[in-house]
């Protein structure tokens, strides 16, 4: 099979899905399973030539604003389509998909919100490349709780105000990659707060490092994880800071738990296992009697 996947990074993003897509997709092609070519497009895919299948994985075009890069153009066919921000950008989202043979989206609730809209989709959630976020065993537990990620949103401001008072050993910073395992490693608690109902990358990056996460509570994480066995869940700020505490205070309990989340994660949650899954619909739908 020969694909193309498009994307640029224009805005100035060069990490998530894309990315971690791409480099799923070209460990494949050292394998010999399929050729891919990345392709940048700035005004018409078409110029790109011919391919089995093409994928247009969602980077946050639409990150600036009304000056999105460039219009939104017409992806070859056969095409797939993956969203990744539908709770932030509904409408550019929706519009997208209409351009595509199959539609996925990680977010479940854009499920029913595009078949309102007409448009049929597939819930594929967010997942973690292990190459990106590796899992450093022997890192000394420097800090008591961090949050690796940006304070854009009320609801993370309001949490971190409360856990920073709480737990004055905390570690708080902007990070990719291995600088964010790193970090994630060296804390006995990773903490998560999703910006609306969006189950983010963040969940599975902090579990494939084997760290502990304390995240709160969304109405589709518990389809995917179970909460005192895989992570441990928070309805409230009080909820969150007493569950802190005790974790701190069991360590044979946090790591147990670290380690569950670890495997499943391993086992079910990983960028190849998404690239699989999309690759399953291209062979059983988009190529059959080509």
């Amino acid at each position: 099979m020969r694909c193309a996947i498009y994307y640029d990074n224009v805005t100035g993003r060069n990490d998530g899905n894309p990315l971690y897509v791409w480099n799923a997709l070209k460990r494949m092609q050292e394998k010999g399973l399929l050729e891919v070519d990345h392709l940048a497009p700035m005004k018409n895919a078409e110029m790109f030539g011919q391919y089995d299948a093409n994928f247009w994985v969602d980077w946050g075009e639409d990150g600036l604003g009304s000056m999105i890069p460039y219009p939104m153009i017409d992806c070859p066919k056969p095409n797939i389509y993956w969203a990744s921000d539908t709770h932030l950008g509904y409408q550019y989202r929706l519009e997208m998909a209409r351009k595509f043979d199959h539609a996925f989206v990680a977010q479940k609730r854009a499920v029913e919100d595009f078949a309102k809209d007409g448009v049929k989709a597939e819930w594929l959630m967010h997942a973690f490349e292990p190459q990106a976020y590796p899992r450093m065993e022997f890192a000394s537990k420097k800090y008591d709780v961090c949050f690796v990620g940006h304070i854009n949103s009320q609801n993370r401001i309001d949490a971190l105000d409360r856990l920073f008072k709480e737990f004055p050993n905390f570690f708080y910073g902007q990070r990719l990659f291995e600088d964010a395992a790193e970090k994630f490693c060296q804390s006995k608690i990773v903490f998560n707060i999703s910006m609306l109902d969006d189950l983010n990358m963040r969940t599975f990056e902090a579990m494939g490092t084997g760290s502990f996460l304390l995240t709160n509570w969304i109405p589709t994480i518990e389809e995917v994880f179970e909460d005192g066995k895989h992570l441990v869940l928070y309805r409230s700020h009080d909820e969150m800071v007493d569950k802190a505490k005790y974790y701190l205070a069991h360590d044979t309990e946090r790591e147990k738990i670290a380690a569950a989340g670890y495997e499943e994660v391993m086992a079910k949650h990983t960028i190849q296992h998404r690239v699989d899954r999309m690759l399953e619909v291209v062979n059983q739908k988009l190529l059959v009697g080509v």
